[in-house]
């Protein structure tokens, strides 16, 4: 019942029924990383929460109008081989979080960095076009 709540409250907030911005869909449970979205004049910022995560394997990519992010992790033999498990309750993790982008964002700027279990993603905007006025011909 808590993660239908969850995912209504994000419907509601979304704000893609009213203008084109940046917001994110999926199902969104308790194993899914909180995400924060700011906009500035010249970029947005994405920062996901990935406490005890090895940021070489999150994965970020672009596609068409989709940022996604994502992880997974199995343990290894090695870790496996490494003493008798008595329980286990980590062997599999995985997530992913798609973002739909707004068409004034410049794909090809996107950079991730991850700090401290915090990911942040920025991306530039484009440079606001404004309407090129053009004169009209006069005949006499």
């Amino acid at each position: 019942m808590s993660n239908l709540l969850a995912n209504y409250i994000d419907n509601f907030f979304d704000d893609t029924n009213y203008a084109r911005g940046l917001s994110s869909y999926g199902y969104r449970s308790g194993t899914v990383p909180a995400l924060n979205i700011r906009e500035y004049d010249d970029k947005y910022t994405i920062q996901l929460t990935i406490p005890g995560l090895d940021a070489d394997d999150v994965n970020v990519e672009v596609l068409d109008d989709t940022l996604k992010i994502s992880y997974e992790h199995d343990s290894t033999e090695a870790e496996k081989e490494a003493g008798r498990a008595i329980r286990e309750e980590y062997t599999h993790y995985s997530f992913s979080r798609s973002i739909l982008l707004p068409n004034n964002v410049n794909k090809k700027s996107i950079k991730p960095k991850a700090k401290q279990g915090v990911l942040t993603i920025t991306i530039d905007k484009l440079p606001e076009t404004k309407p090129e006025r053009i004169a009209v011909e006069k005949e006499d």
